[in-house]
């Protein structure tokens, strides 16, 4: 028998990975998750995003980002390919 421990764990994880998976979907949403997996949480809450309306010939659709910065240079990085 699967302790009730053992099934909220496996019930969590699984919510995890749905989440996760659900960052793929928009340009947005993976923007926000690469600034969460930059370890800045707030950032990835708080950060403006909106499409620039070009696409580039080489990078495709631009994306501007207010409000995250840099940890290495301190710069705040605003254009996201």
């Amino acid at each position: 028998m699967i302790s009730k421990k053992r099934i909220i764990f496996i019930s969590a994880a699984i919510v995890m990975i749905f989440l996760w998976l659900l960052t793929f979907l928009s340009p947005e949403w993976t923007i926000r998750r690469h600034i969460l997996e930059s370890l800045q949480p707030i950032n990835s809450l708080k950060a403006e995003i909106t499409t620039m309306g070009r696409v580039d010939a080489q990078y495709g659709h631009l994306y501007n980002v207010s409000g995250f910065m840099s940890r290495t240079t301190g710069d705040e990085l605003g254009v996201f390919i």
